[in-house]
């Protein structure tokens, strides 16, 4: 059985007639009959009854006739569809992201914007650090991912969106928080909560080249997992921390957020993708971010 015969059986039962569906169809009219006369061969039954001018659909016929209407508008469906994969309108985008970005700036606007435009196509978000994103993008169980300072690698592609500088963190009660002003000089002796490298290693090795450089003098007590464990060591009066900027956009109780004069360090946020992935959505959501040129 062949899509083209359940079309031709279609044409011929809406139009009771054999003649008028040829003209329809533009088939001869034998042709048409030979394909009906499989069809019920193959079937092993009769689909139509001959009259003397035209024909009718028997009870079978009946019942084939309503489930190829059903299989019409199943193609169609799928036609459609399928085209709106291919134009990115349709489908999902699994995108990771870094949770600290996502509270204010680029990343939070490029997924309203994406919503907004692209209403078809379902977003699977995921809040990954970004080596658990880069393991991800290489396994093909993210289409992309928005991560920091990604490494140098031949399969990935990445796409620079903004750099987020390194704020230093410290209790709002701490005499420097009122200070018009903040420099490494005046850090010197105080305690600090660092992080582990390998949860970062070149935001690790930038920072750490950056305070050599200045020979700065701070004292480390601890060295942390993550930001948010930082940051509870910060309140809890253990030390000081130097911290992404974008940790201000949502300050924990007692902490204070400062720039330091002479430390310019930062985060390279990054759209990152394997290079060999072909994703529709993803390209649409590229396409909405703003021009970083």
């Amino acid at each position: 059985m062949e899509l083209r015969q359940l079309h031709y059986f279609r044409a011929i039962a809406e139009a009771e007639h054999f003649g008028r569906a040829s003209a329809r169809l533009g088939i001869a009219q034998p042709a048409l009959s030979r394909q009906v006369r499989l069809l019920e061969d193959e079937l092993g039954l009769a689909l139509f009854e001959r009259l003397p001018r035209g024909v009718r659909l028997t009870a079978a016929g009946h019942v084939l006739l309503g489930h190829c209407r059903q299989l019409a508008g199943a193609l169609d469906r799928a036609v459609t569809e399928t085209r709106a994969a291919a134009a990115g309108t349709a489908g999902t985008l699994r995108l990771g992201f870094i949770e600290v970005a996502a509270w204010h700036g680029i990343v939070p606007d490029a997924i309203r914007s994406f919503r907004a435009e692209v209403p078809g196509v379902a977003l699977a978000l995921s809040s990954l650090s970004s080596g658990a994103q880069l393991q991800a993008l290489r396994e093909q169980r993210l289409d992309g991912g928005i991560l920091y300072n990604p490494p140098e690698d031949p399969g990935l592609i990445s796409i620079p969106l903004e750099r987020h500088p390194v704020m230093l963190a410290l209790p709002a009660d701490d005499p420097l928080a009122a200070a018009a002003s903040i420099r490494l000089a005046d850090l010197a002796g105080r305690a600090f909560i660092g992080f582990q490298r390998a949860e970062s290693p070149r935001y690790f090795d930038d920072l750490a080249g950056a305070l050599a450089t200045a020979g700065f003098a701070g004292q480390e007590v601890a060295q942390m997992h993550s930001e948010a464990d930082m940051l509870a060591l910060v309140h809890a009066g253990a030390g000081l921390a130097f911290v992404n900027s974008c940790q201000r956009w949502r300050p924990p109780d007692g902490i204070a957020f400062r720039p330091v004069e002479d430390l310019d360090v930062g985060l390279d946020l990054c759209l990152v993708h394997a290079r060999s992935l072909s994703s529709p959505p993803l390209e649409r959501f590229i396409a909405l971010l703003p021009d970083r040129a």
